[in-house]
């Protein structure tokens, strides 16, 4: 649903791609860019060449700039780090992949649906809640409120992109959690944006609404569950553990605010 038009400088010294963030746009109220991929060849020679991608962001007006790079490229973390970006977290991206093998039953059974347009101001304003633990609420020159819109915006945009799709779990009528749902494979599912609704946390709440999520995957013929979490959500790492889930190396991401402190528009 978003044009990404992608940048790329490639000489000797540096290799970098980046584009703009239009969905971070429209909440940040401001330019937002993404490098996407970061090799530094050469760390003397890369500075002049780095210049060229900041009279870029420059001219674009950009007020946040993120990166995400393997957790072993430490030389390009420390030339960020050297240009004015920070460290925020860890992005580790836990996956499940023998659904067909688990034992999923659970004595609660909780009902699992595809989510309507009339759902989406309810789950809406619950993604606007229940996400303290994310890169832009951690990242003090962001404010806080912002975070919030975000998760707002991203389940707006679900609802109306075609390649995502929105599920929720209910206990007694309520909606009680919700899983943004892309399909890459026939077989496959990832998981972008997962929340469980204020106050629904402990007595097993979460393991319970998950397990009854991948057993909804596991009969439509799903064998492969993924999905992104930040190093900063201590609870919901363990959640996954709990769940079996293997995690890979994670990624180390950075973020750079050229022009100072980002509040929220308004």
């Amino acid at each position: 649903m978003f044009e990404v038009i992608e940048q790329e400088i490639n000489t000797p010294a540096l290799r970098i791609r980046y584009h703009l963030a239009p969905w971070d746009a429209a909440t940040v109220g401001a330019p937002v860019a993404v490098i996407s991929s970061l090799e530094v060849l050469d760390q003397a020679a890369a500075w002049s060449e780095f210049e060229v991608f900041q009279g870029w962001y420059r001219r674009q007006g950009v007020t946040l700039v993120s990166c995400r790079l393997p957790h072993q490229r430490l030389i390009e973390c420390g030339f960020l780090e050297s240009q004015g970006f920070r460290f925020i977290e860890l992005n580790y991206r836990p996956e499940c992949g023998d659904l067909e093998q688990m034992n999923l039953d659970d004595s609660v059974q909780y009902a699992v649906e595809q989510a309507s347009g009339a759902d989406e101001a309810s789950i809406a304003e619950m993604a606007g809640q229940v996400f303290e633990a994310s890169r832009f609420h951690h990242d003090p020159m962001i404010d806080s409120r912002i975070g919030d819109l975000r998760y707002q915006m991203w389940i707006h945009n679900a609802f109306r992109n075609p390649e995502q799709s929105i599920l929720k779990c209910r206990v007694d009528g309520r909606i009680v959690a919700f899983f943004v749902v892309e399909a890459p494979q026939p077989q496959r599912r990832f998981w972008s944006l997962v929340g469980l609704a204020p106050g629904m946390g402990g007595f097993g709440m979460g393991t319970r609404v998950w397990r009854a999520v991948m057993r909804w995957h596991r009969d439509e013929g799903v064998k492969h569950v993924s999905t992104s979490i930040s190093s900063l959500n201590l609870r919901v790492l363990n959640l996954y553990v709990k769940l079996g889930f293997r995690f890979p190396a994670p990624e180390i991401t950075l973020h750079c605010c050229p022009l100072g402190p980002i509040r929220r528009p308004g």
